[in-house]
This record gives structure tokens, sequence and C-alpha cells, in this order.
């Protein structure tokens, strides 16, 4: 269980009074609990390094989120963005991939849960009512793991039901964790999206430390759609390596075998990128991976990625592949170019009919 990991909790003052906060402490006893008047109090002065970015995978802020929940996902210009929509519950998670941008972006040495639930929930309302026409695609898996720590928050046993009666909303739950037994009694349910990110057994191995391995993230799939759950699957990032086809294509291969085609909601494809700094980090923290030693370019949106017709290559076999394994599975780019996209698949959306197709998926009237 992923709450074995936690060693350290923080609880901002003004987050003890909530049910979340309750449970989670009284699901943590032993581990050491220290009171701080707010967040900050935690926040290095001179960025983090390496070492607190590994400490934060063990230490857990309960704290009130005083922002909003609900956030777009940053898109990039010139880039074609899906139109996703964040709900930000937390930040950071107990899983620690080689290649997690969030190593470049958090600035507090632990895993954030915002423990007032039922002012996300009155926000999601809020946002659903004020255009109750409009289709919603969101999702709890962009700041952290949407699974690793269910049992711990019992969240989802939350959302799931919530979503359930709001026919015009649809909640992926995105995940490298397993364990999702407790929630499948909330099936059928489709307006839930259970969704994975997938990648060869040779890179979980290597690069996505603590996660469930590839079967086993399989089988949590197939359980889902059994009980009534629509799935998403996310290649992204796609990672480069000697052998890279032979071990994508099998994956490919074991989906296909694992999953009801009609259950798939869609799959994205998404070729590893980062901001430069965090490869310095990467070397630092993970000296044996082997990811960032290939031979990357700047972009326009600032980030290191492969050059372009490598990455073509990668998307235009993946989508062969995932096309005869899964048929009519809907495959789309995760922020690419329209020049990469008309390479790779022979045309290109613009961001107005990407949103369509996606929201098509979900609601077949569109």
């Amino acid at each position: 269980m992923t709450t074995n990991r936690i060693k350290r909790i923080f609880l901002e003052a003004g987050a003890a009074d909530y049910d979340l906060t309750r449970r989670v402490l009284a699901r943590l006893p032993g581990v050491p609990l220290e009171v701080i008047p707010h967040r900050d109090a935690l926040r290095p002065r001179e960025g983090m390094p390496p070492a607190l970015v590994e400490e934060a995978k063990s230490t857990l802020l309960l704290a009130v989120q005083k922002g909003p929940f609900w956030r777009p996902c940053p898109g990039t210009k010139d880039y074609v963005c899906c139109g996703y929509q964040v709900l930000q519950v937390g930040l950071n998670c107990p899983l620690d991939c080689t290649y997690c941008v969030l190593q470049g972006y958090l600035n507090i040495p632990a895993i954030t849960l915002f423990v007032n639930v039922e002012d996300l929930l009155a926000e999601v309302d809020s946002r659903l009512a004020a255009d109750p026409e409009k289709v919603w695609r969101l999702g709890t898996g962009e700041f952290g793991d949407s699974l690793a720590l269910d049992e711990l928050t019992g969240l989802n046993a939350r959302l799931l039901p919530f979503f359930a009666s709001r026919p015009r909303a649809v909640l992926e739950i995105k995940s490298k964790w397993s364990r999702l037994e407790p929630l499948l009694s909330f099936g059928p349910n489709p307006q839930v999206i259970f969704a994975w990110s997938l990648n060869p057994p040779e890179i979980i191995r290597s690069e996505e430390r603590g996660t469930a391995p590839l079967e086993a993230r399989l089988k949590a799939a197939a359980r889902a759609a059994a009980a009534g759950f629509r799935l998403a699957f996310h290649f992204d990032p796609l990672i480069y390596f000697p052998g890279w086809e032979d071990a994508y294509r099998r994956t490919v291969e074991r989906l296909g075998a694992a999953v009801p085609p009609g259950a798939v909601a869609w799959i994205s494809l998404g070729g590893l990128r980062f901001l430069p700094p965090m490869r310095q980090l990467l070397h630092r923290r993970f000296p044996l991976s082997r990811i960032a030693a290939f031979e990357m370019v700047r972009a326009p949106d600032g980030k290191l990625r492969y050059f372009k017709d490598l990455r073509i290559e990668m998307y235009a076999r993946m989508r062969g592949w995932l096309g005869e394994a899964l048929p009519g599975a809907f495959v789309y780019l995760c922020m690419e170019s329209p020049r990469v996209w008309q390479a790779a698949w022979g045309w290109s959306p613009g961001e107005d009919d990407l949103v369509r197709l996606l929201d098509g998926r979900v609601m077949p009237e569109m």
C-alpha cells in the first residue's frame, strides 16, 4: 500500500476541522504530526534541492485549497489543445517516475492533500450550472495520481456518485496504480472514465518507481470495464530506446487482449518532453536513467522534445498498432503542433475540432 510510505505529516492550522483531515489522521496512527501556521512555512528559500524532492514523496501536507479547484489544462500556443479541465485536489504523489514534470514545478516538499472537499463539490456544481448545455471533461490526475492515495483519502468514493448525477460532465480518474476494488460498486457509471498511463514493462521497471506493473494496470482496467465504467489510456510519455518498436507493439497487443474495444473512450499519445532545467535534476536524482541521454531539441514551447521526425514515426506506428489491437478506438496527440498531426495522421484538427471529437466520445449526440 502506498500509505505505508508516509513517514511524516504536516497539518496546516486552518485544515484541522475537516472530515478528510480526521479520516487521514485516523488511518495513519503513529506517523509523526506537526501543526504549521501555513503551508508557506515549508517552502524552501532557495528552490527544491534533489534531497527535498525525494523527501516529499514520503511527507504529507493537509491543507485548505484557497484558490480554485477547477482550472483549465495549461495549453501552449501553436499546439493543439483538447480542452481538458483539471480538478486540483492535491499536488504531488507517492509514486516516483523519473520523467515526472512535477519535480520541476513543485515548491513545497510534501504531497499536498486539499481537505475542503465540500468546497470542491460546490465549486464544480456552480461551474456546471453556469453553462448547463456544455460538455465538460474533467480529471484529477494532472498534478498527482488519482488512485495512489485513494484508500487513505476516500475522495473517489465522494466523486463517483457525485458525477453520476451530472450528465454533462465526465470525470477521468488517471493513474499508474491498480487497486480500485472499493470503487467498483459505484458502477455502472458512464460519467466516470478510469484511465491508465501505460509504457512497456522495461520502462515501468526502470523509470516508474513504485508504480503498478503493466499487467496489474491492465487487469484493473478489465475489472473497471466489467463493472460498467469507461476506459482511457495514455501513452504519454512515449520514450525512445533501442528496441522501442517491439516493446511498444507488444504492450499494445497486451492492451488489446485485456480490454473490450467498445469500453475505450480515447487513447492519447505524447512524446517525452520537459523543461531544460529538469534534465540536470533527472541526472542528479536518477543517474542510471537512460531517458535524458538521447538527443533532444528545444521546441517552440521551450521544452526539450525528440526531433520531429522521430516523434512522427513513433506516433504513426503507435496509431497503426492501436488500430489493429483496438478497432474503432479514438487516438489523439497530446500537445503537438498541427504540422506533426498532419505528418503523422494525414490531417490536423483545429482546437475546436479536437474538443468536439473528444466530447462526442462521451456524449454521442454531440
